[in-house]
């Protein structure tokens, strides 16, 4: 019998759509809020999925189309492969728009989304209308990234590690997710934990190494772009400022007081910097 008393996973909106595209080779799921609306299409970061986003969308639905995507191996998207490119997010994405018809969406992307928008968005400089990185790495990689180097028995112990977390209960998950991010709303962890048991284990075959320097794409994005980027200081910061003056139409915001979750971070900064950019795009 399930103990009522537990914590349990909350539901999507009623009105909040979902579905599936078969594009770049995989089946790509994705949550849309609807209307005649400009379109906001959403990719999130490592081991999150479209559902992530929720409360932003929330507070950006009545103005956006937003379209929440589950990367490939994360939500209920299909599953990497070790034979998948490096660049087969920014397939997905491009593949994404194409079967849905999208014109000119806005694309914001976190973290690993956000590596996946600034690839997008430079390959294929007249789709977006503009675009919003959430806290993208903009030094180099030290060491040439994630992924070089790793053996086979690196990877299997990778793989046992997702796989257990696959497998700790929502309630666990849970009082965790609240204890180690003070910052964040309570609703957030709620739909955080979901991502974490289904994101998939060989997620760890991926090589984001081999992706190109967010840094080295922004000379090719032509559309108006947003960072919002965790609070730095010192040389930290102005070497990322000066990162993104290589962005043609191009502006960083570091948001005060916020980690690498901009958005959960600061929640109120976060949106009325997108706000005021949105606006103008």
């Amino acid at each position: 019998m399930t103990d009522q008393t537990k914590p349990v996973p909350p539901q999507p909106p009623e009105h909040w759509q979902d579905g599936y595209v078969l594009a770049n080779g995989i089946r790509i799921h994705y949550w849309r809020t609807g209307g005649d609306k400009p379109v906001l299409l959403l990719a999130h970061g490592f081991s999150d999925d479209g559902l992530c986003w929720t409360e932003f969308t929330k507070e950006l639905e009545a103005d956006y189309d937003i379209i929440m995507a589950d990367a490939r191996g994360h939500g209920l998207s299909d599953p990497p492969a070790a034979t998948d490119t490096a660049d087969a997010q920014c397939e997905d994405l491009a593949g994404l728009i194409r079967e849905l018809g999208l014109e000119k969406p806005i694309v914001m992307g976190h973290s690993m989304g956000s590596s996946s928008a600034a690839w997008f968005a430079a390959r294929y400089p007249d789709v977006p209308r503009a675009v919003i990185l959430e806290d993208p790495m903009l030094a180099p990689w030290p060491g040439g990234g994630p992924g070089h180097g790793t053996n086979e028995a690196a990877v299997r112990e990778r793989q046992a590690s997702i796989l257990a977390q696959n497998n700790r209960s929502y309630p666990e998950l849970l009082a965790e997710c609240r204890v180690k991010n003070p910052l964040w709303e309570a609703a957030e962890c709620e739909w955080w934990v979901p991502s974490k048991r289904r994101f998939h284990p060989n997620l760890v075959l991926r090589r984001p190494g081999d992706r190109p320097q967010t840094a080295d794409l922004f000379a090719q994005i032509t559309a108006p772009t947003l960072i919002l980027k965790a609070d730095a200081e010192g040389d930290l910061r102005k070497q990322n400022e000066a990162i993104a003056s290589r962005l043609p139409k191009g502006r960083i915001i570091h948001v005060a007081g916020a980690g690498h979750c901009v958005r959960r971070d600061r929640k109120a900064e976060a949106l009325q910097a997108v706000r005021e950019f949105l606006a103008e795009v």
